[in-house]
């Protein structure tokens, strides 16, 4: 669902040393860089960095001159362009790009002090509010390092603290209820059931994926309902992370699809879509991975009666109890668009789901 950068398969190559396009004009960035920083006075060059994806912008990196002592800085435009959209795909695109803004203007700067995110600088939205179409630009500052390829080990460790970190930050009902309210999408992530009724008419009806199919809808149910409610990144995979300036924590970008879920479902996708996992994944990393999560978790807050966090303290059996219900969603949409991933998922799901029915039912 996200961008393309000068064929390196890097969706944020901020520090990639590949020669780049100029697509913005001059006077056009200087207006957006002074609009996040007062104290710029030129701008030495722009570059194009990204693509959106089906054509919808793109992500420019522009190069500044300021009047502290001839300082410079460098800031970062997500320019989103979407007229008309008319297909379901191009409709959901759309949204998220608002929900996207509504991030980086409300939250960004208490996250990206704690390494979670870039810090947004300026949001501007033009959009005319006629056939949800969107036309966004959202200034924010660079990535601390280039973003990630291969994820495993220390670097795993990182995102999984990092995840805990945002999770921790909206941890509840009521907290991810407020965000709802201020602008982040309702359900979190791209491929909770709602927005995907093709892929889910494209399951097949046999086998495996005909049950899974048959039980997509209280599966769903299952997640909306469940106690562990947070905001969720919603696309964790490592392309949108980068390491940052504190090595136990990653930072992550693109939070276009960041909204209110059972924070499993974040979990289920970073292991399956970003984690580079080793045989014995499921025997002895998963709930290593787990614990460290709740230990973030507790050590943000999440569980403090006396801090009045209004959540408590997920458990590992309960996590692990959630965790087989989201791979469970996440296998439901790959059945329909296509599977990709870590290879355990399959049978996973296939040992799972008859006592997940059960228990839900």
């Amino acid at each position: 669902e996200r961008m393309s950068s000068g064929g390196s398969g890097n969706y944020y190559n901020i520090f990639s040393p590949t020669a780049h396009i100029q697509t913005m004009k001059t006077s056009e960035a200087l207006a957006l860089a002074q609009s996040a920083d007062p104290t710029v006075t030129s701008v030495s060059s722009t570059s194009q960095i990204a693509t959106l994806w089906a054509g919808m912008g793109q992500i420019v990196k522009v190069k500044c001159e300021t009047s502290s002592s001839g300082s410079k800085r460098t800031i970062i435009a997500k320019h989103i362009t979407c007229k008309n959209p008319r297909s379901f795909g191009d409709q959901r695109k759309a949204a998220s790009y608002h929900v996207e803004a509504a991030f980086y203007s409300q939250y960004s700067a208490a996250l990206s002090d704690r390494h979670i995110c870039c810090k947004g600088l300026h949001t501007e939205d033009k959009s005319s509010g006629k056939g949800g179409e969107a036309e966004i630009t959202i200034v924010m500052t660079p990535l601390p390092n280039a973003t990630i390829h291969y994820m495993s080990g220390d670097t795993a460790r990182a995102a999984v603290r990092s995840v805990a970190r945002l999770h921790a930050h909206f941890w509840g009902q009521s907290k991810s209820e407020a965000a709802v309210q201020n602008g982040l999408a309702p359900q979190g992530t791209y491929w909770y059931l709602d927005t995907r009724p093709d892929e889910y008419d494209n399951m097949p009806r046999h086998g495996l994926s005909g049950k899974l199919k048959k039980a997509a809808h209280d599966i769903d149910e299952g997640l909306k309902s469940h106690p562990y409610q947070t905001i969720c990144h919603g696309d964790l995979k490592s392309c949108n992370m980068s390491l940052s300036a504190d090595p136990r924590y990653v930072t992550l970008v693109d939070f276009q699809y960041v909204g209110k879920a059972c924070c499993a479902k974040d979990l289920a996708y970073l292991f399956v879509c970003g984690i580079d996992v080793d045989d014995d994944f499921e025997e002895r990393q998963e709930e290593a991975m787990l614990r460290l999560y709740v230990d973030e978790l507790r050590a943000n807050g999440v569980g403090d009666d006396d801090a009045g966090w209004g959540g408590a303290l997920p458990t590992i059996d309960g996590l692990k109890d959630a965790l087989d219900i989201a791979y469970c969603d996440l296998y439901r949409w790959m059945l329909g668009w296509g599977v990709w991933g870590n290879g355990f998922l399959e049978d996973r799901v296939d040992r799972c789901l008859d006592q997940i029915l059960e228990t839900l039912g």
